[in-house]
């Protein structure tokens, strides 16, 4: 089946079916560990139809898995599918607005296939997503590297109060 666009909707037999699936996923892995690497195979009605799941696409189930379990919407996209930038501004949870200062500044390609409408590639937003998420991740780790922790949790919530304050 080739499908450009999919959306799975969870709903209550999915979700249980998901749940099940993982479970069983993650009880093997609690058993057996990750060393020796454990060996997946998607198994079809025949006894000898069977093909091995590489552990990239192992992670994928189970992540689709997690969510779908978590009754969660799940989409598969093609990396080369285009996006406006009002989509992209949506996955990367910013403004139309700021997306097209991204791209105007050069952090984020994008192309103009008629006269007036900016398209970005899904994975170059990807990219720039995981970009901004590691940012976030090393100055969050820059900034508790900075906090001693002599404060008390009263002198704490007194600083953000009065930091509130001074807005």
């Amino acid at each position: 089946m080739t499908v450009a666009h999919q959306s799975a909707l969870p709903n209550e037999e999915l979700a249980e079916q998901s749940a099940e699936v993982l479970s069983f996923l993650e009880a093997h892995e609690s058993r057996h560990g990750k060393k020796p690497e454990p060996t997946y195979f998607l198994c079809g009605a025949d006894e000898h139809e069977r093909v091995e799941l590489t552990e990239g696409i192992y992670e994928m189930v189970k992540s689709l898995l997690s969510a779908l379990a978590d009754r969660k919407s799940v989409q598969i996209l093609a990396l080369d599918q285009e996006l406006t930038t009002q989509q992209a501004a949506e996955l990367l949870g910013l403004s139309r607005p700021t997306v097209v200062k991204l791209i105007k500044s050069g952090e984020i390609p994008a192309h103009v296939p008629g006269v007036n409408r900016r398209k970005l590639r899904l994975a170059d937003v990807l990219a720039y997503k995981d970009l901004l998420y590691k940012q976030r991740n090393e100055f969050i780790a820059e900034s508790s590297a900075a906090y001693e922790g002599d404060e008390d949790l009263v002198d704490v919530d007194d600083l953000l109060n009065e930091a509130r304050k001074n807005r």
